[in-house]
């Protein structure tokens, strides 16, 4: 699992669908292959920093707050809002030298099976 980018080129393509999270830049956690009707596929599952608290905690893995996280809100990776994405549309996000997601990818690289089996539930 990984953290990328996706490109404006998917967007573009999905254009006026209102359940992606339409965001330049937007990191995403690429959960490798799912089982999704009978085929394993990639998913982009993304990255949320202001999750409202009366989300049930089964949708999401809470993360360490950003500095846009609001009062009372979660950040965290939130499982209801991934979408199926191919490499073609990946792009790499870079997390060297950025403490706060050289942090992150250690909690996901430590807690991975415990993510790709909520998303799979």
């Amino acid at each position: 699992m990984k953290i990328v980018s996706i490109s404006q080129d998917f967007f573009d393509l999905v254009d006026g669908d209102r359940e992606l999270m339409l965001k330049h830049n937007r990191p995403c956690i690429v959960v490798v292959r799912l089982r999704f009707r009978g085929k394993r596929r990639d998913f982009a599952v993304p990255l949320r920093s202001n999750i409202a608290p009366n989300v049930p905690k089964d949708q999401y893995f809470a993360l360490p707050p950003r500095p846009t996280t609001r009062p009372g809100c979660r950040h965290g990776i939130h499982y209801i809002k991934m979408f199926p994405i191919t490499k073609a549309y990946q792009r790499r996000f870079r997390t060297e030298g950025s403490a706060y997601y050289e942090t992150l990818q250690r909690i996901i690289d430590g807690n991975t099976k415990r993510i790709v089996s909520e998303c799979q539930a």
